[in-house]
Protein backbone atom coordinates (compact mmCIF):
# COMPACT_ATOMS: atom_id res chain seq x y z
CA UNK A 1 0.00 0.00 0.00
CA UNK A 2 1.43 3.47 -0.87
CA UNK A 3 1.41 6.27 1.39
CA UNK A 4 -1.70 8.41 1.54
CA UNK A 5 -0.66 11.63 0.01
CA UNK A 6 -2.05 14.80 2.19
CA UNK A 7 -1.97 18.57 1.98
CA UNK A 8 0.47 19.94 4.31
CA UNK A 9 -1.97 21.51 6.86
CA UNK A 10 -3.50 17.74 6.52
CA UNK A 11 -0.02 16.17 7.05
CA UNK A 12 1.12 18.11 10.15
CA UNK A 13 -2.01 17.50 11.95
CA UNK A 14 -2.15 13.35 11.15
CA UNK A 15 1.49 14.13 12.31
CA UNK A 16 0.43 15.52 15.52
CA UNK A 17 -2.23 12.64 16.40
CA UNK A 18 -0.77 10.02 15.53
CA UNK A 19 0.50 8.80 18.80
CA UNK A 20 -1.73 7.92 22.19
CA UNK A 21 -3.87 9.20 24.05
CA UNK A 22 -6.22 9.11 21.60
CA UNK A 23 -9.95 10.90 21.83
CA UNK A 24 -11.39 7.56 22.90
CA UNK A 25 -9.25 7.02 25.79
CA UNK A 26 -9.01 10.79 27.20
CA UNK A 27 -13.20 10.34 28.72
CA UNK A 28 -16.04 13.05 26.71
CA UNK A 29 -14.76 16.12 28.63
CA UNK A 30 -10.93 15.20 28.00
CA UNK A 31 -12.03 14.69 24.03
CA UNK A 32 -13.99 17.77 24.15
CA UNK A 33 -11.51 19.98 25.34
CA UNK A 34 -9.16 18.55 22.89
CA UNK A 35 -11.10 18.99 19.57
CA UNK A 36 -12.01 22.81 21.22
CA UNK A 37 -8.53 23.33 21.32
CA UNK A 38 -8.03 22.19 17.98
CA UNK A 39 -10.41 24.26 16.41
CA UNK A 40 -9.80 27.27 18.63
CA UNK A 41 -7.00 28.63 16.08
CA UNK A 42 -7.80 31.40 13.90
CA UNK A 43 -8.66 30.51 10.45
CA UNK A 44 -10.23 32.00 7.63
CA UNK A 45 -14.10 31.91 7.50
CA UNK A 46 -16.94 33.39 5.37
CA UNK A 47 -18.43 36.24 6.89
CA UNK A 48 -21.84 35.09 7.58
CA UNK A 49 -24.77 36.66 9.85
CA UNK A 50 -26.10 34.67 12.61
CA UNK A 51 -29.00 34.52 15.39
CA UNK A 52 -29.43 31.88 18.11
CA UNK A 53 -32.89 30.57 19.12
CA UNK A 54 -33.96 28.33 21.83
CA UNK A 55 -36.38 25.48 20.06
CA UNK A 56 -38.80 23.64 22.42
CA UNK A 57 -38.45 20.18 22.31
CA UNK A 58 -40.43 17.51 25.05
CA UNK A 59 -36.84 15.73 25.57
CA UNK A 60 -34.92 19.55 26.41
CA UNK A 61 -35.16 22.91 24.41
CA UNK A 62 -32.38 23.05 22.81
CA UNK A 63 -30.15 26.00 21.41
CA UNK A 64 -30.14 26.05 17.72
CA UNK A 65 -27.86 29.32 15.67
CA UNK A 66 -29.14 30.22 12.29
CA UNK A 67 -26.20 31.30 9.60
CA UNK A 68 -27.24 33.28 6.94
CA UNK A 69 -25.28 34.59 4.01
CA UNK A 70 -24.64 38.21 4.40
CA UNK A 71 -26.94 40.30 2.71
CA UNK A 72 -28.99 37.29 1.94
CA UNK A 73 -32.20 36.97 0.74
CA UNK A 74 -35.89 37.48 2.43
CA UNK A 75 -36.94 33.93 2.23
CA UNK A 76 -33.71 31.11 1.84
CA UNK A 77 -33.76 27.70 1.09
CA UNK A 78 -32.52 25.95 4.68
CA UNK A 79 -30.70 23.17 5.23
CA UNK A 80 -30.38 21.51 9.07
CA UNK A 81 -27.25 20.66 9.75
CA UNK A 82 -26.55 17.78 12.79
CA UNK A 83 -22.69 18.06 13.29
CA UNK A 84 -20.39 14.87 13.75
CA UNK A 85 -18.29 13.85 16.90
CA UNK A 86 -20.00 10.17 18.38
CA UNK A 87 -22.59 12.24 19.95
CA UNK A 88 -20.39 12.77 22.33
CA UNK A 89 -18.08 15.36 21.03
CA UNK A 90 -18.51 18.62 18.91
CA UNK A 91 -20.24 21.87 18.89
CA UNK A 92 -21.29 25.61 16.66
CA UNK A 93 -17.71 26.61 17.91
CA UNK A 94 -15.88 23.34 16.93
CA UNK A 95 -18.19 23.84 13.16
CA UNK A 96 -18.26 27.11 12.78
CA UNK A 97 -15.91 27.51 9.55
CA UNK A 98 -17.74 24.83 7.94
CA UNK A 99 -21.19 26.23 8.88
CA UNK A 100 -20.03 29.55 7.10
CA UNK A 101 -18.72 27.81 4.30
CA UNK A 102 -22.09 25.39 3.08
CA UNK A 103 -24.48 28.62 4.22
CA UNK A 104 -22.44 31.28 2.06
CA UNK A 105 -21.33 28.62 -1.02
CA UNK A 106 -25.25 27.17 -1.72
CA UNK A 107 -26.97 30.62 -0.30
CA UNK A 108 -29.12 29.14 1.80
CA UNK A 109 -30.05 29.31 5.74
CA UNK A 110 -28.05 26.83 7.57
CA UNK A 111 -30.03 25.50 10.95
CA UNK A 112 -27.31 23.80 13.04
CA UNK A 113 -28.60 22.35 16.10
CA UNK A 114 -26.64 22.27 19.28
CA UNK A 115 -28.09 19.48 20.48
CA UNK A 116 -27.28 17.56 23.83
CA UNK A 117 -24.00 15.34 23.85
CA UNK A 118 -23.62 11.88 25.96
CA UNK A 119 -23.64 10.68 27.81
CA UNK A 120 -24.98 12.88 29.70
CA UNK A 121 -27.65 12.99 27.45
CA UNK A 122 -29.18 9.56 26.31
CA UNK A 123 -30.52 8.33 23.13
CA UNK A 124 -32.70 9.53 21.76
CA UNK A 125 -32.39 13.09 23.12
CA UNK A 126 -30.33 14.65 20.07
CA UNK A 127 -32.44 12.75 17.28
CA UNK A 128 -35.38 14.71 19.38
CA UNK A 129 -34.57 17.78 19.46
CA UNK A 130 -33.20 17.97 15.48
CA UNK A 131 -36.89 16.74 14.90
CA UNK A 132 -38.29 19.45 17.61
CA UNK A 133 -36.29 21.68 15.00
CA UNK A 134 -37.47 20.69 11.72
CA UNK A 135 -40.88 20.87 13.04
CA UNK A 136 -40.18 24.20 14.49
CA UNK A 137 -38.59 25.26 10.69
CA UNK A 138 -41.53 24.17 8.84
CA UNK A 139 -44.56 26.32 11.15
CA UNK A 140 -42.28 29.08 12.56
CA UNK A 141 -39.45 29.24 10.36
CA UNK A 142 -41.22 31.69 8.11
CA UNK A 143 -40.63 34.78 10.94
CA UNK A 144 -36.44 34.25 10.06
CA UNK A 145 -36.71 34.27 6.37
CA UNK A 146 -36.56 30.03 6.19
CA UNK A 147 -38.26 28.84 3.11
CA UNK A 148 -39.15 25.58 4.53
CA UNK A 149 -40.58 24.53 0.97
CA UNK A 150 -36.97 23.92 0.27
CA UNK A 151 -35.69 22.15 3.24
CA UNK A 152 -32.15 19.33 3.08
CA UNK A 153 -31.28 18.00 6.05
CA UNK A 154 -27.41 17.54 6.78
CA UNK A 155 -24.50 16.73 8.58
CA UNK A 156 -20.91 15.01 9.22
CA UNK A 157 -20.09 11.94 10.80
CA UNK A 158 -22.35 10.89 13.34
CA UNK A 159 -24.42 14.22 12.29
CA UNK A 160 -24.85 12.56 8.89
CA UNK A 161 -27.22 9.76 9.69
Amino acid sequence: MTKPVLEPAARELADATVNPPHLYELGPEGARKVLDDLQAAPVEKPEAEEKWITVSAEVGDVPVRIVKPVGGKDMLPVVLYMHGGGWVIGNSGTHDRPVRELAVGVNAAVVFVEYDRSPEAKYPVAIEQAYATARWIATNGGEEGLDASRLAVAGDSVGAT
